[in-house]
């Protein structure tokens, strides 16, 4: 009994954090703003999928597999999102470095000399 109600829970947790990043990254004004929310599902979601496949299936291949992919997902989540941020401002100012225009804190280069 106990092992339903965590597998089920598990499977809960997945299905909220999901629905959390779909929402507020919906309801976000800017797109920099919503990709907050879509790491909720791709690390705690992942991480609660591979619970959930090991309760049901126990420690075996498909496990084994499930905690790689949860791995992959969650080492490569933050590099997705920065590429994605990136090219959003390249899109909307037409570079990447901050430009004192930007309106943006930075700290400049030093000149050497």
């Amino acid at each position: 009994m106990i092992h339903h109600v965590l597998l089920v829970t598990s499977l809960a947790i997945v299905f909220l954090c999901c629905c959390v990043g779909a929402l507020g990254a919906w309801r976000m004004r800017e797109p920099t703003q919503a990709l907050h929310y879509l790491s909720l599902p791709t690390d705690l979601g992942a991480l609660f999928l591979a619970i959930a496949v090991y309760l049901e299936t126990g420690w075996g291949s498909t496990t084994a597999k499930t905690i790689a992919i949860c791995v992959i997902l969650v080492a490569t989540n933050s590099v997705g999102t920065h590429a994605t941020a990136r090219a959003i401002r390249v899109r909307e100012l037409g570079h990447w470095e901050p430009h004192k225009e930007d309106g943006v804190e930075f700290v400049p280069k030093e000149s050497k000399g």
